[in-house]
């Protein structure tokens, strides 16, 4: 018995074509065929939709008719160059629909379309809208253009670094106080351009970032290629990854120099009388009292000198004040000049002055007394003073601490003593 088989049926010309239309008009995308003229010749479901006409009314038709092509004008120097130079165009198109007045994007692939001879006699083409993605992409350019302004504008060091502390992103300001291009610094450390005892200011921070995890700020300082000291306060953010785990950090940092330079004047002025530039009254009780505790704790020996200008009401009712001021500066300089390293000398008010001897007795303050004294007679005259008859004395207490004191307070009221007996 012979087993018959049947042929598969084929499908006929008119469902092929049925077929096929209803797949061109599936994929997504405008297609379209035009002849040298520029009439359409096909278009697929897509194009009648976006023109919004029938069938009967594309066909035939230039695209003048459904474009705005002074605007549009790429459209039209694309379709040129496919149908006269034989060349594939893919491009960007911007598409002004006449109807509605509403601006497209297409990314477009045009090829020419060529008879047996090899004559070009049209073109067909293949445009995808991106539209949606150009208005996003435009969207993120605007806020990457307000991002990059604020960024190169703000008055801050700004970086980014990944969790190795390669950097991923400076911006001008930190380039240039770097004296770098922003660019050459990407994928690099701190080490690899900057010098090592800049690079160890900046791993404070940042190791500690990346040993906690989290945010951190503190002062670091930068010196510059004039060996300035530049001073800046930074803070530091980690980025994470959906797992917690660190991936990398930005920093911002400040420039408080004229801040810190500020503080530093002010805790000068505070601690410097303004007429000599030796100690204050405050500096020196602050200076007596910690020398006082470590004595009192060491059981270490201290000891203090107060001195007083003798006759000096007198000096400033007979030349003036201003003479009289020369004549502290000239008194409080050649003290200073006697001292050891360990000491220290305080105007404590008016022609009153007291010397802190850490770690000495009696005995030295009698050689320190005696140094000053001597360095008094050959004190050379101000070319200031009107007079050469001017001439200075000092009396000076010595007192050494006793053991027994229990407040520095008493000890000073010894040195007074002494002195008023002088």
């Amino acid at each position: 018995m012979t087993e018959q088989k049947t042929s598969p049926t084929l499908l006929g010309q008119s469902n092929l074509k049925l077929l096929f239309g209803s797949v061109i008009d599936s994929l997504g995308a405008y297609i379209y065929i035009k002849d040298l003229e520029g009439r359409y010749v096909y278009v697929n479901q897509l194009v009648v939709d976006l023109f919004d006409q029938p069938i009967e009314n594309i066909i035939g038709e230039k695209d003048e008719r459904f474009f705005s092509l002074a605007i549009s004008e790429q459209l039209r120097k694309n379709d040129l160059i496919v149908m006269q130079q034989g060349e594939t165009v893919e491009s960007e198109e911007k598409n002004i629909i006449t109807h509605s007045g509403e601006t497209k994007y297409y990314w477009s692939v045009k090829k020419p379309i060529r008879d047996d001879q090899g004559v070009i006699i049209g073109m067909c083409g293949i445009s995808t809208d991106i539209t949606e993605q150009k208005m996003l992409q435009a969207e993120i350019n605007k806020k990457q253009q307000l991002l990059d302004t604020i960024v190169e504008n703000v008055d801050a060091y700004i970086y980014m670094k990944d969790n190795k502390r390669h950097f991923q992103f400076i911006n001008n300001k930190t380039a240039q106080l770097f004296g770098v291009q922003a660019h050459d610094v990407i994928g690099k450390r701190s080490e690899e351009f900057l010098p090592e005892s800049v690079v160890e200011q900046f791993e404070v921070l940042d190791n500690k970032l990346l040993a906690e995890g989290n945010a951190v700020s503190g002062e670091e300082t930068f010196v510059d290629e004039h060996g300035n000291t530049k001073y800046y306060w930074s803070s530091k953010v980690p980025i994470k990854d959906e797992e917690g785990n660190l991936q990398a950090f930005i920093g911002f940092s400040n420039d408080i120099t004229e801040l810190i330079e500020l503080k530093k004047k002010l805790e000068k002025q505070a601690s410097i009388d303004d007429l000599t530039q030796i100690g204050n009254r405050r500096r020196l009780l602050e200076f007596a009292e910690k020398e006082f505790k470590r004595a009192k704790r060491n059981q270490t020996s201290l000891s203090f000198i107060n001195i007083d200008v003798d006759h000096f009401k007198q000096i400033n009712d007979t030349y003036g004040h201003h003479v009289g001021d020369q004549v502290l500066v000239n008194v409080a300089q050649t003290i200073d000049k006697c001292l050891r390293s360990s000491d220290i000398v305080g105007r404590m008010g008016g022609e009153e002055f007291t010397i802190v001897l850490p770690e000495s007795d009696i005995k030295i303050c009698q050689v320190i007394t005696e140094r000053i004294q001597y360095a008094m007679t050959q004190l050379p005259l101000s070319p200031n003073w009107p007079s050469p008859d001017i001439t200075v004395s000092l009396s000076l207490g010595l007192t050494e601490l006793d053991p027994q004191s229990n407040s520095l307070e008493q000890a000073l009221i010894m040195a007074d003593k002494a002195l008023y007996q002088a």
